[in-house]
């Protein structure tokens, strides 16, 4: 059972050269904890099958172990978080994938719970309409209780990350390297941003030198973190088709941007839906429906001091829809003791200042 005084020692077995994730979670599993693991006698060691005489040296490294704990100390002094695959607060769809990372370090503000984590990636020669897709997009969100997951990276991932932050939304901006260190620097501001409604989260350490394959880490994190996956634009090759595929691979919603049939950022997205890897993607509304949430009408507020630009009769109805939520116009005109055909002329003319609006039925609600 996990312990808290167990995660240096979970850290140190991430120092050992050769012991990933995945060997880390099966020795723990078998000894019953990091630090048992970290205990075990050369003889025990050497009775492990498939334990190299490398990783027997690593296990119990002394050094590795005070690397560990200088790694603890300096996230207390920076309150960065270090949340381990073994404690409660660790993301729970990120535990539900048989390759994820045994902690994960985060730095900013989250609510983890109850929300619905979307992430959004493509490429970083984003054009000028994928960037149009994602303000949209991500606008049409602003009102249900998403996350919104990137890379961090520029094109597509710092438009949806800007996107979120304009629109209240929290996002997580997920690491190639450790949280202690921004890059590109293009994006130090955005990421500053983030910091207060969702923030950074990487599996490395400060002690992990940046390499090429940590951005294939990255993208399994992205992928398991996310209940739904959004390609924008993409080449045919490219970290977000990698992403894709580990969304598939973890049995999580792809879906994908469609664009002109020439475009070379569209073919990734084409390639997807055409295989059946992903949904066609063209609103909001087709992530919603997938992940059982319900658009949300966008509803203006009335002032009462705009009433001194309506005239008597408007201002009549308004008063009456006030009192009584929605009313058929033949209601409304036996409030207002007239004939329906009456307050055509006024109901459009509310209409038309986004006063009111339509119902089926010639039913008609303020919007409030």
């Amino acid at each position: 059972m996990y312990q808290d005084n167990d995660l240096k020692y979970l850290l140190a077995l991430n120092y050992v050269s050769g012991i990933g994730a995945e060997s880390a979670k099966q020795l723990i599993s078998h000894f019953g904890s990091a630090k048992s693991v970290w205990e075990l006698s050369t003889k025990e060691k050497l009775s492990i099958q498939n334990l190299s005489p490398k990783k027997i040296e690593g296990i119990g490294n002394t050094e590795l172990l005070e690397r560990a704990e200088k790694e603890i100390e300096l996230c207390e002094q920076k309150n960065i978080k270090i949340l381990s695959f073994y404690s409660e607060d660790f993301p729970y769809l990120l535990k539900q994938c048989s390759d994820s990372p045994c902690f994960i370090f985060h730095r900013g503000e989250m609510d983890w719970k109850d929300k619905k984590f979307i992430g959004i990636v493509g490429t970083r020669n984003m054009t000028p309409r994928g960037e149009e897709f994602i303000q949209k997009f991500v606008a049409d969100l602003a009102d249900q209780p998403v996350v919104i997951v990137s890379g961090l990276a520029l094109g597509v991932d710092a438009a949806a990350h800007r996107a979120a932050l304009e629109n209240n939304l929290p996002t997580l901006g997920v690491l190639a390297h450790s949280v202690h260190e921004i890059y590109p620097r293009a994006n130090e501001a955005t990421a500053m941003k983030m910091l207060k409604n969702g923030g950074l989260i990487s599996s490395f350490s400060s002690f992990h030198r940046p390499q090429r394959e940590f951005f294939l880490s990255r993208n399994r994190v992205i992928a398991g973190l996310s209940d739904a996956t959004i390609i924008v634009e993409s080449a045919v090759k490219g970290g977000a088709m990698s992403t894709a595929t580990h969304a598939n691979n973890y049995n999580r919603d792809v879906f994908a941007v469609p664009g002109r049939v020439d475009d070379t950022y569209s073919k990734g997205c084409h390639h997807l839906i055409k295989s059946h890897k992903a949904f066609l993607l063209t609103e909001a509304k087709d992530v919603l429906n997938y992940l059982n949430l319900t658009p949300q009408k966008k509803q203006k507020p009335i002032q009462r001091e705009l009433f001194i630009n309506f005239s008597p009769e408007e201002k009549e109805i308004v008063e009456v829809l006030r009192k009584n939520n929605q009313l058929h116009i033949d209601e409304i005109a036996l409030n207002l003791k007239k004939p329906g055909f009456a307050l055509m002329s006024d109901l459009l003319n509310l209409e038309m200042k986004g006063i009111i609006r339509p119902l089926s039925g010639k039913n008609y609600e303020l919007i409030s």
